[in-house]
């Protein structure tokens, strides 16, 4: 590490009641040796009891907690808010929605130490508040942004560093990092009702492809609490528009062709005579995708017209 001081880093809106067993779980952190923590919760113009959850387990957690108000609605402007706020050499990102693990910090530390990583990425594993939909299998959990730990726990230690396994409800970087390679685009993120995501995934791979090292820590976990309101096929076929909205903004390569929403049409098609319903979920959501790229390229191409 560049510093002895560690940051840990929570954007929150409007989820006062899930950031509090987020802060709780921090209590019970072992602190890497030699380093003393801080932490900032970036208020994202919350209008419920947020502020008065934080100043609540403030004397509680056995290092320094500070809220800090950022008006501009949007995940990206909350996450920059935070590298601002900050001054830890190692500076890390959970969402409010999560429970750390005791050792969460300690093997992100040293998985990021060993192999010298710039971004290193932990396991979430989901922990659902309600009784999942029997459709809800382990192949969809990617389009929750959690982890399948058996499928994990089968794979090498190269496929594991994979783009599809890096979620910014666990992840830590170097402070150098945002420097050599910039910061989260503030053209991308949720903000409000706006139908655009992918702020992380675009940073990850432009620090991939600019030549930084991310890896994927499997032993730093993080429990995501997944409420009753994202365990429907609507909730899910948003997400999945919202994040082919952002693909397109990100620029770059993409594998929305035709080719894909005919395949994926093709394979739904069949799981459905199979009577395959995850399957059948799994290949709408990729057409949801699809559709949310072609949206995203008519957004920029009517703002094109009127530049």
């Amino acid at each position: 590490m560049t510093s002895a001081l560690i940051s840990i880093a929570i954007p929150t809106h409007n989820r006062a009641a899930l950031l509090r067993q987020t802060l709780d779980s921090l209590g019970q952190l072992i602190v890497p040796e030699g380093t003393a923590l801080e932490c900032v919760v970036i208020d994202n113009a919350s209008t419920d009891a947020t502020a008065a959850t934080v100043r609540s387990v403030t004397a509680k957690l056995p290092f320094p907690v500070r809220s800090v108000l950022e008006e501009r609605i949007g995940s990206s402007f909350a996450r920059n808010r935070a590298i601002d706020e900050t001054r830890g050499g190692l500076l890390c990102f959970i969402d409010d929605d999560v429970v750390v693990e005791p050792d969460w910090l300690l093997e992100l530390c040293r998985t990021m130490v060993r192999r010298r990583l710039d971004v290193v990425c932990g396991m979430v594993l989901p922990r659902f508040v309600a009784d999942p939909p029997p459709w809800l299998g382990s192949r969809l959990y990617v389009k929750l942004a959690v982890h399948d730990a058996a499928a994990i726990e089968q794979m090498t230690a190269k496929e594991t560093d994979h783009i599809h396994n890096y979620f910014s409800a666990n992840v830590g970087f170097r402070r150098q990092t945002f420097e050599l390679f910039g910061r989260f685009r503030e053209d991308l993120g949720n903000v409000g009702g706006n139908p655009m995501s992918g702020e992380d995934t675009e940073l990850f791979a432009r620090i991939m492809h600019r030549g930084g090292n991310i890896g994927f820590a499997p032993r730093a976990r993080v429990h995501h609490l997944i409420g009753p309101e994202r365990l429907t096929a609507g909730y899910l076929r948003r997400k999945s528009f919202a994040f082919g909205v952002g693909s397109a903004f990100e620029g770059g390569p993409t594998h929305n062709r035709v080719e894909k929403l005919l395949r994926n049409a093709l394979r739904m098609g069949q799981a459905a005579l199979r009577g395959d319903r995850e399957a059948v979920i799994y290949h709408q959501l990729e057409i949801w995708n699809y559709f949310g790229f072609c949206r995203g390229r008519i957004i920029q191409a009517r703002s094109s017209l009127r530049s």
